[in-house]
């Protein structure tokens, strides 16, 4: 018998009630998978286990990194390798809980535009169980909603800006290098209360970068009587000839220099400075840009002789510390041509941070446990750290610094530990 279409219509609604009835009653819904992204992890399944976070097997754990590989700045690049070299070591030893540390880098340039795309990736495609160390202010900041909105734990971000850790953010620990706000306030005092400086030159990268030690010493002059700022300076990130900035400068007749800048800008404008006769004027360089003995090759070793930085580590091969000598040795091996100062340690040292906190988490990983597990440094010294500290309040991770100077091809401590308050704004100089 044929049937009529009202007939068919009528059959076709009743299978497809049927297939969506069968749908609902499925374990989990289609396209599932055994995390997510909206940082609500960590839950009890029906048989009393703990669901893993995103980027966790039994056996690996996925960690991602953002930053330049290649372009003017790929001098950052040192940063993944220092991580890498210490994963090598974890995982050579048994890894972490018996899971291996698998690092998924890429380059972004220094590009914002770039970054943005490859956090989308890191997250949504790579489902990386963290990011650690990713490069760049203006790059961290592009990307900010996309991580904090996942929910990725972001581990010491290499980036000392103010927007990451006040007020916390919940997934954001701490800055691979000095807060920038924290490092120019110290720097204005050393210059005021040690150099006797009055009269104060900035020159800034005129980005988020640059801009946040520039409001902090906006901020800080003022508490300082008889000290003013007498140049505020900016250039852009890329510019080789600074020419024009140290004229400003020498209009401007300064007792010290305060340089916000990356490496190689600080090397130009020195050199630029030193050509029209403004090389007896203290340089004081964020640490982002000076701890560097290449710097002695980019300026010209009797250029860059007296610049003086800060750093949160002393340098390799002034150090007896035990880490600093596993670090010597483990990144000798992997990367025998490469120098054992810059960036490198501090890829080193940010992967100890991580791998410490992996440890106390122990092996029901959730992104809920790692949290809590962070707040537990407690001005933590066994890495090459100084100190490494993080509370509810506290997302700062590092607030305690040495003041470096570059004497004959070395960057050597002339100072001891250096530690800022962020609740009070105080600074404490230790002999």
């Amino acid at each position: 018998m044929v049937k009529s279409k009202k007939q068919i219509l009528f059959l076709f609604v009743i299978s497809m009630v049927a297939i969506i009835a069968l749908a609902a009653c499925s374990d989990e819904p289609a396209g599932s998978n055994n995390s997510t992204n909206d940082g609500d992890q960590g839950e009890q399944t029906d048989t009393g286990s703990v669901e893993l976070a995103q980027g966790v097997t039994d056996s690996e754990i996925l960690v991602g990194h953002l930053g330049p590989q290649t372009g003017p700045v790929a001098v950052y690049d040192y940063i993944r390798k220092g991580i890498e070299s210490h994963f090598n070591y974890v995982n050579e030893n048994g890894g972490v809980h018996g899971r291996q540390l698998k690092l998924v880098a890429y380059d972004d340039q220094y590009q914002p535009s770039r970054t943005v795309q490859l956090a989308s990736r890191i997250v949504e495609e790579d489902k990386v169980f963290a990011t650690l160390g990713n490069v760049c202010t203006p790059c961290n900041t592009a990307a900010r909603n996309t991580f904090e909105n996942s929910g990725v734990p972001m581990v010491m971000v290499s980036t000392g800006a103010e927007e990451f850790v006040n007020p916390p953010i919940k997934n954001y620990f701490g800055s691979s290098i000095l807060n920038y706000r924290i490092e120019s306030r110290v720097f204005l005092d050393y210059a005021v209360n040690e150099l006797n400086a009055k009269n104060i030159g900035i020159v800034f990268q005129n980005d988020d970068y640059g801009k946040e030690g520039l409001v902090a010493l906006q901020d800080a002059v003022a508490s300082y009587d008889g000290v003013e700022i007498v140049a505020e300076i900016p250039y852009v990130s890329g510019d080789t000839d600074f020419s024009t900035q140290a004229q400003h400068l020498s209009q401007a007749s300064p007792d010290a220099v305060i340089m916000l800048a990356t490496p190689n800008p600080a090397a130009n404008l020195k050199r630029d400075m030193h050509r029209i006769g403004l090389s007896d004027i203290p340089y004081i360089v964020s640490s982002v840009g000076a701890n560097d003995r290449n710097l002695f090759n980019l300026a010209g070793e009797d250029i860059w002789e007296g610049t003086i930085s800060a750093a949160t580590f002393p340098m390799p091969d002034l150090s007896d510390d035990p880490s600093m000598a596993l670090y010597v040795e483990r990144y000798s091996k992997d990367y025998p041509s490469d120098p054992l100062d810059g960036f490198a340690p501090v890829g080193w040292a940010i992967a100890e941070v991580f791998v410490e906190a992996l440890e106390r988490t122990g092996p029901e990983l959730t992104w809920d446990s790692f949290f809590e597990s962070m707040y537990s440094f407690d001005n933590w010294a066994d890495s090459i750290y100084e100190g490494v500290t993080f509370s509810d309040e506290n997302h700062y991770g590092l607030t305690t610094m040495i003041l470096t100077e570059a004497k004959g091809g070395q960057i050597v401590p002339i100072s001891g530990a250096i530690t800022f308050d962020p609740a009070t704004g105080e600074i404490t100089y230790e002999d």
